[in-house]
């Protein structure tokens, strides 16, 4: 094998790498029985099947294709390890030459950080919150709780606060129909505010069969920009009204829910979770305390590459939001007149923060030298691996390698955090 390096702009190396024909073999002989895992061929097994053989059945072209996938893993790996390249994503490559018979030629153009020191970080000094459980919360989930098992019954007499609808409406600006502003039986419980602001006060007194034409000024701040601080005109039509029998909270309620002993344990169950809640919260600020001081100390420049990288991420993250609260993203995209493209830009900044952040604790399990143990990734991937165990499309993606990596740069994370919570934190 032969390497030939040069230099790029943004923290990049291409690397020229020719492969020579002898050195293919190997690999030649490996695709070779890969193939013939799925040939059938009178008098040979499967698996088991000559080179010559799977070569004249595919075509030689074919076979040194399939090895070449192998053997560019493989020399890649050899080129960056003998160079001593820090490569921090996968790399582009790209293929130059492969013919029968010829040295293999590619182009590999990876990502690689210019050393930096860590700061002394063992002399800042981060101060840990006691988290604190606010008593109004409990008593706001036993309300909605409360409110989660009323009793619905359809009532025939005019709406009032309280009650559970469904109307019809259309929506209309200057009398001209708003993009998207109609729907059909459209679920509220008048007075929770739902809503656009004074939109629920205006069906008090609405019997379902009842039309009304009313205008609302809209909020300065609305998410549609072309409504926001505007009057808007609706025609609405009531077609359900259901009054809510609400219980009391009880010993006797919370015994009907089949998993609490009485009011007090229901309340001290409550309390755990808010201060599990609680403890994540203040976990989460220190780690990104902790990480916001040691960044302030370190000067380096952030492959282009890992940039993107993150905001592709955060784009990610917001889809699975939006779908999660049942959404659709596109649909999102629209109400806030923006591409992908515009939140990529807008997210670039933070995701500059989140790249540095990420080549940080790196760079101090290297210098720590925390590892992670193979038996380990296995036991995190069996755990997500029982969440999902029914779901086919999502076991392939954790048993992937990306995903596997995915694992062990979390638990390494983990393990980083709690050396700097044991040396930070006071």
């Amino acid at each position: 094998m032969k390497v030939e390096i040069k230099k790029l702009p943004k923290g990049q190396t291409e690397l020229s790498i020719s492969v020579e024909a002898s050195e293919m073999e190997p690999f030649l002989e490996q695709a070779a029985k890969d193939i013939s895992q799925s040939l059938n061929i009178p008098g040979f097994h499967k698996g088991h099947v000559p080179r010559n053989i799977v070569e004249k059945e595919v075509g030689e072209f074919a076979l040194l294709e399939q090895a070449s996938r192998k053997a560019i893993v493989k020399f890649y790996v050899q080129a960056i390890t003998d160079e001593k390249i820090e490569a921090i994503a996968q790399p582009e490559i790209k293929m130059e030459k492969l013919v029968p018979g010829n040295p293999m030629e590619f182009k590999a153009t990876v990502s690689y950080l210019a050393d930096f020191s860590l700061p002394e970080y063992d002399k800042i000094s981060i101060k840990k919150k006691e988290p604190k459980i606010e008593k109004e919360k409990v008593n706001e989930m036993l309300e909605n709780l409360r409110k989660s098992r009323a009793k619905i019954t359809e009532v025939k007499r005019e709406a009032k606060s309280g009650d559970e609808i469904e109307v019809d409406f259309k929506t209309y600006l200057n009398k001209v129909p708003v993009d998207k502003g109609e729907s059909k039986n459209h679920p509220l419980i008048i007075g929770e505010g739902q809503f656009v602001p004074g939109f629920e006060d205006e069906l008090i007194g609405m019997k379902a069969g009842d039309k009304k034409e009313f205008s609302v000024r809209f909020p300065k701040k609305y998410h549609q920009s072309n409504l926001a601080n505007r009057d808007v005109e609706f025609k609405v039509e009531m077609k359900k009204v259901s009054e809510r029998e609400l219980s009391e909270i009880n010993d006797d309620f919370v015994k009907s829910l089949g998993q609490f002993k009485d009011l007090k344990d229901l309340k001290e169950k409550f309390e755990e979770n808010l201060k599990m809640e609680a403890e994540q919260k203040e976990k989460a600020r220190l780690e990104e305390e902790m990480l916001e001081k040691i960044a302030d100390k370190v000067e380096f420049g952030i492959p282009e590459i890992l940039i993107k990288g993150e905001m592709n991420k955060m784009i990610a993250e917001l889809k699975n939001m939006v779908v999660a609260s049942g959404g659709e993203f596109d649909k999102y995209l629209e109400s806030i007149k923006k591409t992908e493209e515009d939140l990529k830009k807008e997210f670039r900044e933070k995701a500059c923060m989140r790249a540095k952040y990420g080549l940080i604790l790196r760079e101090i399990a290297k210098k720590k030298k925390i590892e992670v143990a193979d038996k380990e990734v296995k036991e995190e991937r069996n755990k997500t691996l029982a969440k999902y165990q029914y779901d086919k499309k999502i076991i392939e993606q954790i048993k992937s390698p990306e995903y596997e990596d995915y694992i062990r740069t979390l638990i390494q994370n983990r393990k980083v955090f709690e050396h700097l919570v044991k040396t930070m934190v006071k």
